[in-house]
């Protein structure tokens, strides 16, 4: 089974085929408000991100995160800046390699790319997308 992490259909026993271990999730019925509960009454540690209106944890600039990509990457520069180069790292390549850099020809940088992935409202987000098809 695939254990997405937000399916409905979760269990509070699954097991996995693929490692052939049985998954317990004790708390998979819990409302936000009952894990808070819990944790605030038995004093657990928790990352201290929840109090800066964090609600989801997970990578730095993940576009699941319940903050914008942008705002976080603005929180955290460095990162932002290694997002930049891995863009500008991948147009470099593609055109080496003599490969479209994507988006229908409307990538020309890195910085074309970060714009689009952070959802920047210079561009259109949904009509672009890097084809990867035409990679071997």
């Amino acid at each position: 089974m695939l254990n997405d992490e937000n399916d409905i259909s979760r269990r509070a026993v699954e097991a996995c085929y693929r490692t052939r271990n049985t998954i317990v999730n004790p708390i998979i019925d819990w409302s936000d408000d009952e894990v808070w509960e819990f944790i605030r009454k038995y004093n657990v540690p928790y990352c201290e991100l929840y109090d800066q209106g964090h609600k989801r944890l997970g990578c730095i600039g993940c576009p699941m995160n319940t903050v914008t990509q942008q705002q976080e990457l603005d929180k955290y520069p460095k990162y932002k800046a290694m997002y930049l180069r891995c863009f500008d790292h991948m147009v470099e390549l593609r055109k080496e390699r003599g490969l479209d850099v994507g988006c229908r020809g409307k990538w020309r940088t890195g910085q074309d790319i970060y714009d689009w992935w952070v959802g920047d409202t210079k561009t259109d987000r949904d009509s672009m997308e890097l084809d990867f098809e035409d990679e071997e």
